[in-house]
This record gives structure tokens, C-alpha cells and sequence, in this order.
């Protein structure tokens, strides 16, 4: 059971919400040490990660190709 204590009991301070045995938490409360702490219900939501792209590779650095063709590369028709 969980307790909200109101006065300093052992090691615990004022303030502070423990769990604690059914028993000890009765007996606490009785005493007028601590009181009982709401249970609060836990809402499960759910989430959807968006898919993200990254860009790893790296682009490639090389010759660039020639746009023109070179004299040296033109068939010879002067046949």
C-alpha cells in the first residue's frame, strides 16, 4: 500500500510516499504518522515514431565523364 508520511518516521522525511507492507501501512496511518496515498490508475498510450530518412553514404568523388568528345576519342572516317 502506498502512504504519504506527515510526520518523520525512521530514516524518512515528511512528504515523502512509500509502498509499503499492508500491515505497517495501517499501522502508520492509525498512529497518525502517515495517511493513505491515492492510487492513481496508469493510462497506457501509445506513440508512433515517424520513419525518418538519413542520408549515410556519401557521394562519390571521381572524374567527372566529358560532355564534349575529344578529338583523340572521334572514329576517323578519312577513309
Amino acid at each position: 500500500m502506498k502512504i504519504k508520511l506527515v510526520k518523520n518516521y525512521s530514516t524518512y522525511t515528511t512528504g515523502r510516499v512509500v509502498d509499503c507492507e499492508d500491515e505497517t501501512a495501517q499501522r502508520l496511518i492509525r498512529d497518525g504518522i502517515a495517511v493513505r496515498e491515492p492510487q492513481m490508475d496508469l493510462i497506457e498510450t501509445a506513440t508512433v515514431e515517424p520513419d525518418v530518412e538519413r542520408a549515410d553514404a556519401r557521394p562519390r568523388r571521381g572524374r567527372k565523364p566529358n560532355a564534349i568528345p575529344q578529338p583523340h576519342d572521334a572514329d576517323s572516317t578519312d577513309d
